[in-house]
């Protein structure tokens, strides 16, 4: 046991040096090494999902009202999301409908950022949804 943690200790300024960082294992084997601790792996961005996420931004953009900007928020969140994943959102805009109609909108663009967010891993693109629904909630709010 000596031995392995004598190696260890000899690995350790070469992983240093690199520039990396390297894992420290949350436990040891009988024998002193590490562990195997699984990787946490992304989703990945399937198409469908990739299209809820084209869809959402359309719906938010064609409704009518600001929301007293919280929809302007919440579509600067998403486009976000979309340029992390190499997703290019961009559009018009649209208004000129009935306010239930653009609630409408609102909810159903909820709904599938809420699903998308659910269904694909972790990562910085799911921050920028969080923040979105969570705008989403308050234009909903105020309307």
């Amino acid at each position: 046991m000596g031995a392995s943690l004598a190696a260890l200790a000899a690995l350790l300024p070469i992983s240093l040096a690199s520039g990396r960082a390297t894992p420290v294992p949350a436990s040891l084997n009988m024998d002193g090494t590490a562990l195997q601790q699984p990787i946490p792996q992304r989703v990945a961005w399937e198409e469908a999902k990739r299209h809820k996420l084209r869809h959402a931004y359309w719906l938010l953009e064609q409704s009518d009202r600001d929301y007293q900007g919280h929809k302007a928020k919440a579509l600067a969140e998403i486009k976000k999301a979309g340029e992390i994943i190499g997703l290019d959102l961009h559009g018009e805009g649209y208004g000129g409908e009935h306010q239930k109609w653009s609630d409408a909108r609102l909810k159903e663009a909820r709904q599938l950022l809420k699903d998308v967010a659910q269904k694909t891993g972790g990562g910085e693109e799911h921050g920028h949804l969080r923040v979105a629904i969570k705008e989403i909630n308050e234009a909903l709010e105020v309307s």
